[in-house]
């Protein structure tokens, strides 16, 4: 997890993401994430089953 906090904040390109990323795994670690509210938003609102996710959480 902490990994993935790491990589969604700081990463530098969409290469970056897609390399270090999991969809499946993303989707299932969501709601625990530690992630900063403007990051969190900014996903849930590109992502909208990233939001589903965390309002069922």
């Amino acid at each position: 997890m902490l990994m993935y906090e790491r990589v969604i904040r700081e990463a530098q390109t969409p290469a970056n993401l897609e390399t270090y990323l999991n969809g499946p795994l993303l989707r299932r670690l969501w709601a625990d994430l530690f992630l900063p509210l403007p990051v969190r938003t900014a996903w849930q609102s590109r992502f909208t089953e990233l939001a589903a996710k965390a309002a069922a959480a």
